[in-house]
This record gives C-alpha cells, sequence and structure tokens, in this order.
C-alpha cells in the first residue's frame, strides 16, 4: 500500500498539474479571443485598450497636468514644455499605436498633441506622430540608435480644428513607417528603416487643453 506522506505527495503533484494545465489552457483561451484587425492584408492583434472612462491606466504616469475629466484623460500644457502621459507596454518593432483625441482650448504658441512610443527614458529609439491645432499637417518622428530618420512634418488634406475627434493611428511594420488621421494615409516612407524594442508609449500636448478617449496598441499576430 501507498504511505500516506507518499500519496499526499501523489495528490499534491496531480492538483499542481491540474492547476498548471488549466492556467494554460485559460492562457491560450484569452489569446484566441483577442481582437484582430486585418490592415493591407496584415492581421494585427489587439493586445492593449484602454478607454479614459474607467480612469488613469492602472500603470500609467504622468509629468505635468493630468485629470479624468467626464471620462477622458484630459492634458493641460501652457509653458512651452510637454506634458506626458504614460502607458507602459512593451512591444517590438512591428506596431500600431492609436488614440481619439480632441483639442479643447490652446493656451499660447504652437499648439500640439502626440502620440509616441521609445524605449525607454534615455531615448535611444523613439518614434510617432504630432498633430497642429489650426494647421494642415502632422509631423511624424521615426528615430533609432539616436538617429532621425524621419522627422519632418507632412501637409494632409485636412485642419485640425479645435472641439474636434480626431483618430491618430502610428504604423510600423518591417520598418516601413506610416501615420493615419481619421482612416486616411498621410504618410508613408519609401524605405524600411531599423527599429527596437519600445517599453514607454505615452501622450503629449504642449500649448493646450487636450482630451483623449482610450489608447490601443496592435502587433503582429
Amino acid at each position: 500500500m501507498i504511505g500516506e506522506k507518499k500519496l499526499k505527495k501523489v495528490i499534491y503533484l496531480a492538483f499542481l498539474v491540474f492547476i498548471l494545465f488549466g492556467s494554460y489552457v485559460f492562457y491560450l483561451n484569452r489569446q484566441s479571443q483577442l481582437p484582430t484587425a486585418v490592415i493591407d492584408g496584415v492581421t494585427w492583434t489587439q493586445v492593449l485598450y484602454w478607454v479614459f472612462e474607467d480612469g488613469f491606466y492602472p500603470t500609467g504616469w504622468g509629468r505635468g497636468n493630468w485629470s479624468i475629466v467626464d471620462g477622458m484623460l484630459e492634458g493641460r500644457e501652457s509653458e512651452g514644455g510637454f506634458s506626458l502621459y504614460f502607458f507602459p507596454f512593451t512591444h517590438g518593432g512591428d506596431f500600431i499605436l492609436e488614440t481619439k483625441v480632441k483639442i479643447l482650448e490652446g493656451l499660447d504658441g504652437d499648439v500640439e498633441v502626440q502620440l509616441l512610443t521609445r524605449d525607454s527614458d534615455k531615448i535611444n529609439f523613439e518614434s510617432g506622430m504630432v498633430l497642429f491645432a489650426g494647421w494642415n499637417k502632422v509631423t511624424v518622428r521615426h528615430m533609432a540608435d539616436k538617429i532621425d530618420y524621419v522627422y519632418r512634418p507632412f501637409g494632409m488634406n485636412m485642419t485640425v480644428n479645435y472641439g474636434e475627434w480626431y483618430v491618430m493611428r502610428f504604423v510600423v511594420y518591417k520598418g516601413i513607417v506610416r501615420a493615419f488621421v481619421n482612416e486616411v494615409q498621410v504618410y508613408a516612407s519609401n524605405d524600411s528603416y531599423p527599429v527596437g524594442e519600445y517599453h514607454e508609449p505615452h501622450l503629449a500636448v504642449r500649448y493646450a487643453i487636450a482630451a483623449f478617449e482610450y489608447v490601443k496598441i496592435f502587433v503582429t499576430s
């Protein structure tokens, strides 16, 4: 007969295997339920979606003036620096960043809102896009190993107005950089550029009060 201690050990091991197997099945099931999107024939998986109606992002943090107002993340900056809000998430070089923003008020200077991602506060890698109130242009940046491969404004066939919502979507896939505003592609690079690993996607406002509805991140499946 099996001794009592050995029996307890067998039961414990069986229980542990059951828990581990159940956790693995739960993980696979959860992964299979993540939303996907097909863009230009590429399947992307949505790995982050946070609506600010639910409050601040759980591990988010900011510099400057940020608050939740009427279910939106509201950023304010009036001194010419930047108010930054980070929603930390690690992702590789194939990614989509997206947010929905409304510029409520301009406070002085060139009013701008930004959607970016970077490696760390060392800023060896940083990429993203900038919209300017009252202008029909977007600035696109793609920097790798501290080299700016793309960093300049590009014209677009729409003007960014106060009090209107704009969906900013920034895409990097196989080193090709693209930017979209309200589903309209406003920039696409001709070349493929180096990419890094990113840990600090973030939002920024300058000389403005702006409201953000949500943030999203997609990666390739």
